[in-house]
């Protein structure tokens, strides 16, 4: 009697544990193909070989979505880069054509040494970098930080 109270415990158990397990279904492309045409996406950057990936990652999506808004926001070490490392100036200049909007940090140049005159005219510029982060994260954006 003991052992069929244990089996009927252990199948009543089973049963309502039991879930089938169901995997994601979602390929890559289209996972890919999930991207808002009118999203909001920025990325915050502090190293130049980041900054140039976010430029081409932008340039994809902006591609593909021409009402998609893209930002870039640099802190860090890549602001020195930005105003001082001719290599980078192609980077900046697809930024401007594809329309992803720069935003560098006030703070970091400050510890730069550096001035707004020191950069590319389409470079915008705020305070404080996260600040700006914290408020495109108010606005809706989708937010990455490398």
């Amino acid at each position: 009697m003991k052992n069929q109270l244990l089996m009927i415990l252990f199948v009543f158990v089973g049963s309502v544990m039991y879930t089938p397990a169901t995997a994601q279904s979602l390929s890559v492309t289209e996972i890919e193909q999930s991207i808002k045409a009118e999203g909001q996406y920025a990325i915050l950057i502090s190293n130049a070989r980041y900054f140039q990936a976010a430029v081409r990652t932008g340039q994809t999506l902006v591609a593909k979505n021409p009402e998609l808004n893209f930002d870039i926001v640099l802190i860090g070490p890549v602001v020195k880069d930005l105003a001082k490392d001719e290599s980078l100036k192609p980077s900046i200049e697809v930024s401007e054509k594809t329309g992803i909007r720069l935003v560098v940090c006030e703070a970091a140049m400050q510890h730069f040494e550096l001035k707004q005159s020191d950069y590319h005219h389409s470079i915008q510029f705020t305070p404080d970098g996260f600040i700006y982060l914290f408020g495109l994260q108010e606005s809706g954006y989708k937010t990455l930080t490398l």
